[in-house]
């Protein structure tokens, strides 16, 4: 069976895949932080046979300890896929870089489209999408402190030239504008651009940075989640995260999204401020309704989309091409 090091600092990363590789029955070194004496004990007395990195990875450390890490690889003849999460807004700025970096054997992208973008380039690539973790994405009690009945986690846009902005104006604006209970948690929305939006967000319902692992809270406290998407092509880690905790999800009928899942079935998908408005309003007085969405969502992810079947996918890829 392979030995798994997995390369990253973020508890977004760190408590989803390496858990689908122990599932697996493959041992898992979780690589943190990077200095001399960790690359040691990770490569050199660890001594995996296969290394995962993603994101950002290259600007979280010294240069000089990656090059390091890098080099033992190599030296081992480890093989190393990159999960370039990151695409395709920052294929250029991020997974390109980190390609050039930390050269690995493969890529896999959460943006199929971005596929031949590495195969132009001469490296073996595919597409891998984001997951769930059963053991923590799951039904928990209800916490007071995140229960309203409109909740959304996720960063606000820095410039909003992408599809994460019609999902705002779909999902968020008429809610916002309407009253709703509804509570935001992320970064940058502080510095929401209203101009830009068309639309104010009231202070009350910004709530600032929350701990990934306090997110799975709010996904079983709030009535409705909303669900931004970024992309036609692709869905959001919290996609799968929402509804393996056994959330309501209300989201945008994206391509990425109608190929995984169905519309009232698994989730939500609303294609209007008015549907959004007429969803909402149904599904907060009708609570059965709700419920039975949200196990149907739950079933779905668990049966197809754990971190345990992306590790599988993983397992393929490197070693089946």
């Amino acid at each position: 069976m392979s030995r798994i090091l997995f390369f990253a600092r973020s508890s977004k990363y760190t408590i989803g895949l390496p858990q689908g590789f122990r599932e697996l029955g493959c041992p898992v070194y979780v690589l943190r932080d990077l200095d001399k004496n960790s690359i040691k004990e990770a490569v050199d007395y660890f001594r995996p046979d296969l290394l995962i990195t993603t994101g950002w990875a290259y600007r979280r450390y010294k240069r000089k300890y990656i090059d390091q890490l890098v080099e033992k690889v190599a030296k081992y003849r480890i093989k190393h896929v990159y999960w370039a999460t990151e695409d395709p807004r920052w294929t250029e700025a991020c997974s390109f870089q980190c390609i050039e970096i930390f050269k690995p054997d493969g890529v896999l992208t959460i943006h199929p489209e971005s596929i031949g973008k590495y195969q132009r380039l001469g490296i073996h690539a595919g597409h891998l999408d984001f997951g769930c973790n059963p053991e923590f994405n799951k039904q928990e009690p209800l916490s007071s402190h995140y229960a309203y009945d409109v909740a959304l986690v996720g960063n606000g846009g820095k410039e909003w030239n992408s599809y994460r902005k019609d999902s705002v104006q779909i999902l968020l604006k008429p809610l916002v504008e309407r009253g709703y209970n509804i509570a935001i948690w992320g970064k940058r929305w502080e510095r929401f651009n209203e101009e830009l939006m068309g639309f104010k967000i009231p202070r009350y319902m910004i709530k600032g940075e929350l701990p990934y692992e306090e997110t799975n809270k709010v996904y079983n406290s709030a009535k409705i989640i909303i669900g931004l998407q970024n992309d036609q092509e692709m869905l959001t880690s919290r996609t799968f995260e929402v509804l393996g905790s056994g959330g309501f999800l209300l989201t945008v009928p994206t391509k990425a999204v109608n190929n995984l899942f169905i519309n009232k079935v698994h989730l939500v998908s609303s294609s209007s401020p008015e549907d959004t408005v007429n969803l909402t309003n149904y599904y907060l007085k009708d609570g059965f309704a709700r419920q039975v969405v949200a196990q149907n969502g739950q079933r779905e992810v668990y049966v197809n989309h754990t971190y345990k079947e992306r590790a599988k996918q993983i397992l393929k890829f490197v070693y089946l091409g």
